[in-house]
């Protein structure tokens, strides 16, 4: 079971009304926590290595440069809390900020995408978290509030998800269910596994090239063998630790302000996406977890762009096959993806993609496109019609020549994109027309969910 992180905030969380609020006076230090830390060793590395060397005393002006730099990011930070705060009026978030350029942005809440409560160390240490709240656009366009207290950033978020929603003001944090809670072990082998398994052969090349190297005495080729081993060697630890940590942890669970993702070993993330809110779903199967039979799920949202962090569109980072389809099902109103009839392209298709064409199927019913791909890591793209953002029909001069063509489905950005490739010409022109009508009769009735949330078994 997960930790108890999220709770109801009850009388104890102060109120948050039509009024201005400001940010921790402990903010200064956290935001320059990195910064403070890295000059703080590299401050004492110099009296450790003085010391060593048998130095009478410090060496004063290095202490007074980075004593300098640090009272500089100390000093930032505290023109920043005194110069920001923020208001909640009704149903707008405003950020006044600036110091010489006055800025003030104005956040529609009907408007919010999701809000994150994110506690990286530096602030997580004194009890501090972010709140980051993003809007139907692009990433740029989300507010961070860096740093209030935990208990009031959840009280917070569940202020503005509750206002977004239009449950109305001082919304208290929303009881919630447990979908799935992402086993260590699972995890950490699924990592390996996805990290290591192509890495593999770069990883290989060290020895091979120390191998040569001592075989025809190059000593040369030897010590580039080896520092070839070394670098990758690090470069993969390194990202399997990035990942790890970052996906430690991973909970996700079912409350009536939307899906609840929580997870992060260090730094933790608390991410809320309303009902309705997910654009477009994928499940994608790496070729060495097949065996296995695990799969993730990744989602596209308003707001999380292509180059947005991966971890922010993770729906659920492994899971068994089954449970992912049946969670996906559930997100989209309670269909059964193997119900939704799917057909593949034209055998002509094998001139354009001769390995790929076989793995290529596409189909919709009333409620959601789908398109399967993949012969070695196998990919299910679902995007509900109502969600749909545009339509395109594209055919390059390969696919002219055997009279193909390819319909794509856009989305919002990111890593959901879909389409339905190598088709015949007439069918993809067809298939496009009923997408279009589909989309505009999908947007018209809406969707409702009304299916109980899958258990994981």
């Amino acid at each position: 079971m997960p930790p108890d992180s999220d709770q109801k905030t009850g009388d104890s969380s102060p109120a948050l009304a039509d009024e201005t609020f400001r940010l921790h006076p402990l903010t200064p230090i956290a935001l320059g926590g990195r910064v403070l830390g890295i000059l703080i060793v590299i401050t004492a590395l110099g009296f450790a290595e003085r010391g060593a060397s048998g130095g009478a005393s410090p060496n004063w002006i290095q202490v007074a440069i980075f004593g300098g730099l640090a009272l500089l990011v100390v000093v930032r930070g505290i023109i920043t809390v005194a110069v920001t705060s923020y208001h909640l009026l009704g149903g707008e978030l405003r950020i006044d900020s600036g110091l010489l350029q006055k800025q003030s942005k104005r956040i529609r809440l009907d408007r919010v995408q999701s809000v994150d409560v994110l506690e990286p160390l530096s602030a997580r240490i004194f009890g501090l978290a972010e709140v980051k709240v993003t809007t139907a656009g692009s990433e740029r366009a989300a507010v961070r509030l860096r740093y209030l207290t935990l208990p009031v950033a959840q009280s917070l978020r569940a202020d503005l998800l509750g206002r977004s929603t239009g449950a109305g003001e001082g919304a208290v944090e929303a009881p919630e269910r447990l979908l799935i809670t992402v086993p260590h072990g699972r995890l950490v082998g699924s990592v390996l596994l996805e990290m290591v398994s192509w890495r593999l052969l770069l990883l290989a090349l060290g020895p091979a090239l120390t191998v040569i190297g001592q075989q025809n005495g190059h000593k040369a080729t030897t010590g580039i063998g080896i520092a070839i081993f070394v670098w990758f060697a690090v470069l993969i630890a390194h990202a399997i630790w990035q990942r790890v940590n970052s996906l430690w942890e991973f909970t996700v669970t079912e409350s009536p302000d939307g899906l609840r993702v929580r997870h992060g070993l260090l730094s933790t993330t608390r991410q809320t996406v309303p009902p309705g809110k997910v654009q477009a779903i994928l499940i994608h199967q790496p070729m060495s977890w097949r065996p296995f039979g695990w799969v993730q799920v990744r989602m596209n949202v308003a707001g999380y762009g292509r180059a947005d962090s991966s971890k922010r569109t993770t729906l659920i980072p492994v899971t068994d096959r089954a449970f992912a389809e049946s969670l996906v099902g559930w997100m989209l109103g309670g269909i059964d993806l193997h119900d939704i009839p799917l057909t593949r392209p034209p055998r002509r298709a094998a001139f354009r993609a001769p390995l790929w064409w076989r793995a290529e199927w596409a189909g919709a019913d009333d409620r959601v496109f789908v398109a399967r791909h993949g012969l070695l890591s196998r990919t299910i793209d679902v995007v509900p019609h109502q969600r749909t953002q545009s339509l395109r029909l594209s055919a390059g001069p390969w696919e002219r020549a055997f009279g193909l063509a390819s319909v794509h489905l856009d989305s919002t950005p990111g890593p959901v994109r879909t389409r339905a490739a190598h088709r015949d010409a007439s069918e993809a022109r067809q298939m496009l027309d009923r997408q279009i009508d589909r989309a505009r009769m999908a947007r018209q009735i809406g969707t409702q969910q009304s299916a109980p949330a899958p258990q994981v078994s």
